[in-house]
């Protein structure tokens, strides 16, 4: 005789409609049959489209009520339906003793069930446990025990019967057999091993338990080929079990199916991916090429089936293997989003390799340089003392960001360039060809400097020793790894620096003038000439203005690029008529 009485209910909502913001479902009673499990999902639109003609096909649980304790904890939002169909039927199918024995376990907290196959492996096991019913404390436990274990045959201990502490005796009886006393009874284990008469695949469902078909109409694919596409990576293929499960599995919580494409594909993604704050991966975009979302975290790219997500085919494999080839870094200019192509350091080296075999020219674009994201493309040049210098502009972010200068090679120069080849710019490039007679430190070159990460060419590199020695006669600066320098204030600085394995520099221009302070006539020509390549003991050009005296208050490289880009011009006008914003690239 049936004994759930309508206390075995799931909420079936339909899955599709829930990722666009709709609750669309249905309180199901269980045990059910295929017939109303049709007439539900009719109901809450599975097997209908949405307006761009995808079908509804999957479904998932929202809320549980069932009136057995313990049992709707154990169950998730992806639960199979055949499966619950099971166990409700086999509660069902169970005598009120027999169900009772089913409360009483659950109530104890049987830690052998922990997820519905436990749940249905269970109603094959209630002799696995004792129950004793009406059973209300350790009193009522202790009585049970010695009136019907035999103690008091024939009334034996008479009038004593009255002091036997029973509760101490039926608490000690309980820890003894590790049994719980629960709202239904005493239940206790019998220490027998449990027969696992269902192993928790689809197959091994009885078919009257089926309410999504027969075993027959269930055998599908056992895998799937997908595209998994993770942040900062190149996409690759992998084969993963077939279900929702396993796609929770590879994005790391529960899913959301996006159609972006033309082509049969889902892609999906963590639905909480973004509030989670997961690593922005890719971005999706409409026809016209713009930005309408980011995929945050990792994301599948599956083919589809009929009825559900499947293996993608060759030819999807490959074309959007190279749709997400190049990871992308997302950054905000004014009210809109832009997406900067990731360039790795082995392609980055390699496409770095492949530019310099050519000279930089005017029609150069696309090219990646070293220490800078995304690529860029040449705007202007200029010749100074036979060196031809090129002005690069951000692919990506045109003027919305700072230039670079490159040279003939395409290698970085000078970086936070506002205001092209302006008269302090022009300066440093000609310190950055300026010859020099003898290094201040022979124990390292300019070459190690720029592969250390400091590449402006006008500054002269020195270790420890050479750096102290230098700064009692010259301004010295800490040279860093991303471009950048300090001024050194005090000896101590250097120690610590140093310390940290960093080097020293010292501007070309004060290392000549203290050099030649030793040398009257060679002094008098560097500050004469116009060309640093003809220093050759004779003045060949009028007088001009002795730049080498302003060499108090000195600030650093790129406090004077900073600064050059407020500054008046008075000379002809940059090839940029708006200033730059200091993004960095």
């Amino acid at each position: 005789m049936p004994v759930l009485d309508g206390s075995f209910e799931a909420f079936v909502t339909n899955l599709g409609k829930y990722n666009e913001g709709e609750l669309v479902g249905e309180w199901v009673q269980f045990p059910t049959t295929e017939d109303k499990m049709k007439e539900v999902f009719e109901r809450i639109g599975i097997g209908s489209k949405d307006e761009f003609g995808q079908v509804y096909e999957e479904w998932f649980i929202t809320d549980y009520d069932c009136s057995i304790h313990g049992v709707s904890n154990l169950l998730g939002e992806y639960e199979n339906l055949d499966k619950l169909n099971y166990l409700a039927s086999r509660l069902d199918e169970m005598s009120r003793s027999e169900l009772e024995h089913f409360v009483a376990i659950m109530d104890s907290g049987c830690d052998e069930v922990n997820d519905l196959d436990d749940l249905i492996n269970l109603t094959y096991n209630l002799d696995n446990y004792d129950f004793i019913p009406d059973i209300k404390d350790y009193d009522d436990l202790g009585r049970y025990y010695f009136f019907e274990g035999g103690y008091n045959i024939d009334n034996k201990f008479g009038s004593f019967v009255d002091y036997i502490d029973f509760e101490r005796y039926g608490e000690d009886c309980a820890i003894n057999e590790g049994g719980t006393l629960t709202d239904a009874g005493y239940i206790r284990p019998t220490g027998d091993s449990w027969n696992r008469y269902f192993d928790g695949s689809l197959e091994d469902i009885p078919d009257e338990y089926r309410v999504t078909g027969s075993g027959a109409e269930l055998e599908q694919p056992t895998t799937m080929t997908v595209l998994v596409v993770e942040p900062d990576q190149k996409p690759y293929v992998k084969e993963i079990p077939s279900g929702l499960e396993s796609l929770q599995h590879e994005v790391g919580g529960s899913i959301q199916a996006v159609y972006p494409f033309a082509e049969p594909v889902a892609v999906i993604c963590n639905e909480e991916g973004k509030l989670e704050g997961l690593p922005l991966n890719r971005a999706l975009r409409d026809e016209d090429g713009e930005i309408y979302d980011i995929v945050a975290g990792t994301f599948l790219v599956t083919g589809l089936t009929d009825d559900s997500f499947g293996s993608l085919s060759p030819d999807l494999l490959r074309q959007f293997m190279t749709e997400f080839k190049m990871p992308e870094q997302f950054a905000k200019i004014g009210d809109r989003i832009v997406a900067i192509p990731m360039i790795s350091e082995e392609q980055q080296k390699q496409t770095v390799l492949e530019e310099k075999s050519s000279i930089v020219n005017e029609n150069t674009s696309g090219m990646a340089v070293d220490g800078h994201i995304g690529t860029w493309h040449t705007i202007d040049h200029k010749e100074i003392d036979g060196h031809t210098f090129w002005l690069m502009e951000h692919d990506t972010f045109g003027d919305d960001a700072s230039c670079i200068i490159v040279d003939e090679r395409g290698d970085l120069v000078l970086s936070h360039i506002y205001d092209g080849f302006d008269e302090n710019t022009v300066d440093l490039l000609r310190q950055e060809v300026m010859p020099v007679e003898k290094m201040p430190d022979d124990s390292i070159s300019i070459e190690e400097m720029k592969q250390y990460g400091y590449k402006w060419g006008g500054m002269l590199p020195m270790r420890e020793e050479a750096a102290a020695e230098v700064m009692k006669s010259c301004q010295i600066y800490r040279l860093y790894g991303d471009d950048t320098e300090g001024l050194v204030l005090d000896a101590n600085e250097i120690k610590e620096h140093a310390a940290k394995g960093g080097i020293f520099g010292v501007e070309k221009a004060d290392w000549v003038a203290e050099l030649e302070k030793q040398n009257p006539l060679k002094a008098a020509e560097m500050s004469l000439e116009d060309d640093y390549g003809m220093i050759d003991g004779i003045i060949n050009n009028g007088p001009k203005e002795d730049k080498t005296s302003e060499k108090g208050g000195k600030v650093s490289i790129m406090d004077r690029l900073k600064s050059a880009k407020t500054a008046q011009q008075t000379d002809k006008p940059s090839p940029h008529k708006e200033k730059k914003s200091e993004r960095e690239l």
